[in-house]
């Protein structure tokens, strides 16, 4: 389990983003991810290895890099996208 300021750092940036997947409106937050629009996401947060407080800075810094996708949509996203975690 994450801790609580970890937990509340993230819910606080999903209410900021609309709570809900911008695809599908899906809008329970344990599902909800924070997507890199363009890819490249993961090796983003390899730079933030240790500090989600500063990974999720990172977010609200440049909110129109990313969106809020449901698992579901998110991984379809990459499915489509060919985008990959290396």
């Amino acid at each position: 389990h994450m801790s609580s300021r970890r937990a509340f750092f993230r819910e606080e940036l999903i209410v900021e983003m609309g709570g809900k997947c911008v695809k599908c409106e899906f809008s329970d937050h344990r599902a909800l991810q924070f997507d890199h629009i363009n890819g490249g996401g993961a090796k983003e947060l390899r730079r933030f290895t240790g500090s989600y407080t500063r990974y999720y800075k990172h977010i609200r810094d440049h909110s129109d890099e990313y969106q809020l996708l449901c698992v579901n949509c998110n991984w379809i996203k990459r499915y489509e996208r060919s985008e990959n975690r290396k």
